[in-house]
């Protein structure tokens, strides 16, 4: 078994079947070569580590640049993992380890203290993270709501690009005292944009608020909701409630506010969900709760 970076690897494209077995993304290196100019989380760093075996990549484990705010206030870069995945027939050969071997080294270089990740206890990959010393740290709440409402299917109109300005200043000013993926500039929106995460016709922008959301065929998901008073909470979920029809829903609130507000509305409320966020300390002296105590605040715009 060989290790390099996914700069150092040749052919690209041989992560194509890679990863496209694991998740479903078929891979395009065209695409992904744009992608890393623009995203704040890749375009200093490793981007991944790839295992090679029989002269292809067999194993993949992505590495980011996460900025952070911590408890004291300060900005502190934490490394993430994305994108770990084995071909099939290359599985229980030790690939994933040794790569997070690399990942962590690559980190502690760096000066981080804590390695992060996103992923599901019903994984089989979980009882890996486990045993390279990642614990849960948040397990993320949710909110449902079948509309009683019947809503003929209409065409979807493009709307204005969404104001990145008045979206990041909302932001800002709610985020302030918050810690955790509260550390945000107008590359990361622009990067969102890119990623078609955070589109016009998917979003609501007020003074005082705003909204980011995804119409699927029969159901409409809230990716991050955004308010500076309940009572625009309130009006935002009703907005978006207009233009959905059968089902409303929010995965991975982390704020209490915002969630009693949907239970006030309707919404079942499910306090824990299969997806968890795990946190590994590079240090051994330092603990999790120490720098972020026990409110780390993210949506799912942050997620990776």
């Amino acid at each position: 078994m060989k290790i390099i970076t996914y700069g150092d690897l040749k052919s690209k494209s041989s992560l194509l079947p890679l990863l496209e077995q694991a998740f479903g993304w078929p891979f395009n290196e065209r695409e992904f070569s744009k992608f890393l100019k623009i995203d704040p989380r890749l375009r200093n760093g490793s981007v991944g580590f790839c295992a090679i075996e029989d002269g292809k990549a067999v194993s993949y484990v992505g590495v980011m640049d996460l900025a952070t705010r911590t408890l004291s206030g300060r900005t502190e870069y934490v490394g993430g993992i994305y994108g770990v995945a084995t071909l099939p027939g290359y599985t229980r050969h030790g690939f994933s380890a040794a790569l997070f071997d690399a990942a962590h080294e690559y980190f502690k270089e760096k000066g981080y203290r804590f390695s992060f990740l996103n992923t599901s206890p019903i994984l089989v990959a979980y009882s890996l993270y486990r045993k390279l010393g990642y614990s849960d740290v948040i397990h993320y709440p949710s909110a449902y709501k079948v509309l009683t409402k019947k809503i003929a299917p209409s065409k979807e109109e493009a709307g204005e690009k969404p104001d990145l300005e008045r979206v990041l200043g909302v932001y800002n000013t709610y985020t302030k005292d918050k810690v955790g993926f509260v550390v945000r500039d107008r590359s990361y929106l622009q990067m969102l944009v890119k990623d078609k995460m955070l589109v016009g016709k998917g979003t609501i922008c007020r003074e005082k608020g705003y909204v980011v959301f995804k119409k699927e065929p029969y159901s409409t998901r809230i990716r991050e909701l955004v308010a500076l008073e309940k009572d625009e909470a309130e009006r935002l979920i009703e907005a978006v409630e207009q233009k959905a029809r059968d089902i409303v829903f929010a995965r991975g609130v982390l704020d209490e506010t915002l969630l009693r507000v949907y239970q006030s509305k309707g919404y079942i409320i499910l306090n824990t969900g299969h997806s968890v966020f795990m946190v590994k300390p590079l240090l051994v002296e330092t603990s999790f709760e120490q720098v972020y105590g026990e409110e780390f605040f993210q949506t799912q715009l942050d997620h990776f």
